[in-house]
């Protein structure tokens, strides 16, 4: 472990430092491992797991024998959440943290302890997962607007205030419906550097639980971990497909909200329109052979894809109802904007598309191009000007208005 990694985006050396300073107030053995101040640059680092080799424990035979397939993808987060989120994982087991298998009345769960405090609950058979983790990134990627709380809600994410004693004031208890979107959650930034705060604070702390460590479950979870480490790294870039999950289509909740300046006629229009537009462009670039998804990286654009040469495009979807069309407009461009620097931030270079149902003003082509945004127009889909295939990074705008979208000719 060392402080090679330079935090970026969020993070600073000013909370390197910081952190440096109350990890050192602690004595601790683990100093004879790591340093405080490695263990703080670690904290903020790009995640990398613990290799595989030298294992903290032996495991013979293959890990997932035995197993079906819930229990599978169990065994193989909890070893995962160790090697990403324990810090000097392999010489500390048993030591300063272990791995268990117990039953709690809901049935057998895989808990990993950190020095005194129990950072996760896998249950085998997929029903839920738990974690703590530190508040501060969280709060952080909060207040600067990095974290989605309402993509979050969505996929069923529990946030609450942990009262457990240890550093009770400080951790959030996550809660998630199943193993999947665990992983999704934990591969956000401000998450992945919460848990290892917590467990980088912990760590250093005494392990009273000797007796309880089995190396045989510690062995399994560690190989286990192997087959999510290919795919971690693609869900960090955005995959191979381009996008973080398949297009659902928009609702309308059942009980819309009772207030006499919404217009639940005009809001029903609305998302059905979106629906529409988002549907016209999965299917336009669907004849092309490009698959279509939604959310990249956990920023929440409408669409994603990659091109046939791998060239990434997020899409911002907005339906034009009514008088609406300026303000969607620009709600839609400030949207696709903010998350093209924030893909950026994690270094993910993408092209943005604002798609909107019609745009009657001829000043938003040239001012979508002046800041490198294709727009394109729903009303008259079937004749969108190009097959956004292959695109110059670029707009041009034609004599009437309207865009054109040009084929790279180099």
């Amino acid at each position: 472990m060392t402080t090679e990694s330079v935090p970026t985006g969020l993070w600073s050396t000013d909370d390197v430092e910081e952190l440096t300073g109350i990890l050192a107030a602690r004595r601790s053995r683990l100093w004879q491992i790591t340093q405080p101040a490695d263990l703080a640059a670690w904290v903020f680092a790009n995640p990398e797991p613990a290799p595989l080799d030298p294992p903290p424990a032996g495991f013979d035979g293959d890990w997932a024998d035995g197993l079906d397939e819930p229990q599978r993808s169990a065994w193989t987060l909890a070893g995962w959440v160790a090697r990403m989120t324990v810090p000097e994982a392999a010489p500390t087991a048993g030591r300063h943290w272990l791995l268990s298998r117990v039953s709690d009345g809901h049935g057998p769960l895989l808990r990993l302890t950190v020095g005194v405090l129990e950072t996760l609950g896998v249950y085998e058979f997929g029903e839920e997962v738990w974690l703590r983790v530190a508040g501060a990134p969280i709060v952080l990627a909060m207040d600067a607007g990095a974290t989605d709380l309402e993509e979050w809600e969505r996929r069923g994410i529990d946030m609450q205030e942990d009262r457990t004693k240890t550093l009770a004031e400080e951790k959030l208890l996550l809660t998630c419906p199943d193993v999947d979107t665990a992983l999704w959650l934990l591969r956000q930034p401000p998450v992945m550097a919460a848990a290892r705060m917590l467990n980088a604070w912990v760590v250093a702390g005494p392990f009273p639980f000797e007796s309880r460590y089995r190396a045989e479950v510690v062995g399994r979870a560690w190989q286990a971990a192997e087959s999510l480490l290919a795919g971690a790294a693609h869900a960090e870039t955005g995959g191979e497909r381009g996008f973080d999950r398949e297009y659902a289509g928009s609702a309308v909740p059942v009980d819309l909200p009772a207030q006499r300046s919404f217009d639940a006629d005009a809001y029903r229009a609305g998302v059905s329109e979106h629906d529409r537009l988002c549907q016209a462009l999965i299917d336009h670039l669907a004849a092309e052979g490009v698959r279509v998804g939604a959310g990249l990286n956990g920023v929440p654009v409408d669409l994603a894809w990659r091109d046939a040469d791998g060239r990434q495009f997020i899409a911002e979807v907005k339906s034009v109802v009514g008088v609406n069309e300026v303000e969607q407009l620009r709600l839609g461009l400030g949207q696709v904007l903010e998350y093209r620097h924030r893909l950026a931030a994690r270094g993910i270079v993408a092209t943005p598309v604002l798609v909107v149902s019609r745009c009657t003003d001829r000043a938003w082509p040239a001012i979508c191009g002046d800041n490198r945004v294709i727009l394109l127009q729903g009303e008259g889909t079937p004749n969108w000007p190009a097959d956004l295939w292959p695109v110059v990074v670029g707009v041009a705008n034609t004599a009437d208005g309207d865009v054109s979208l040009g084929r790279d000719n180099a």
